[in-house]
């Protein structure tokens, strides 16, 4: 075995090891929330001991940037992926709603957990700011997103990209809260797909 291969089986399993502890920490603090769940609870549900939490992260709060970045950088290449070709069809503003929303919807438990961490951040000012540099890495990649598009399918758009961004991403984010907390048993009708026409109307809206 080769002396690269003998180095890379520690950062492999420390990689591992990060990965099982977001996993553990996404449905810990969906579960309790980011203020009542600790690190032994994060630590019990993913079989670690404090050790390997701490080898790994100083606090929850810099576990949680951790967990944002992994859980916003999977949602955006899956939104990069369903755009690849868009220049292509007829309609690009129907197809761009379309195929986001058939593939692209979100997890109840990391929208719980995003929840509790900005009622965290609320009464915590370090965690405020924490919170914006990362909503505002969120916002700058979603704008760049926008703008590529936009770039490849020829639409103009009648306001900033920047400011596109911001309404999309509020948009969704208030109508997965709202589908969140909706009672196990209860459904939206079939022809109830508030977000899908809510985004048709407000893209038809803004490009030209």
């Amino acid at each position: 075995m080769s002396t690269d291969s003998l180095e890379a089986r520690p950062k492999r399993r420390r990689a591992d090891t990060v990965e099982r502890l977001l996993d553990a920490a996404l449905e810990t603090f969906a579960d309790l929330g980011f203020a009542a769940a600790t690190v032994e609870d994060i630590c019990r549900r993913g079989g670690f001991t404090r050790g390997a939490f701490y080898s790994s992260f100083r606090t929850k709060d810099e576990l949680f940037a951790a967990l944002f970045a992994r859980e916003t950088g999977r949602e955006l290449a899956l939104v990069e992926q369903q755009l690849a070709g868009l220049e292509h069809e007829a309609d690009p503003v129907a197809a761009a709603v379309e195929r986001c929303l058939s593939t692209f919807r979100a997890d109840r438990s990391w929208v719980l957990a995003r929840t509790e961490f900005a009622l965290h951040a609320a009464r915590h000012p370090e965690a405020a700011r924490a919170l914006r540099e990362h909503e505002d890495a969120l916002l700058a990649r979603v704008t760049a997103i926008i703008d590529d598009t936009l770039g490849r399918t020829g639409l103009r758009l009648t306001l900033p990209a920047g400011q596109l961004a911001g309404i999309l991403l509020g948009l969704h984010d208030g109508l997965a809260l709202r589908d969140a907390v909706l009672p196990g048993d209860r459904s939206p009708e079939p022809d109830d797909d508030l977000e899908r026409t809510a985004l048709v109307h407000l893209l038809r809206a803004v490009t030209d």
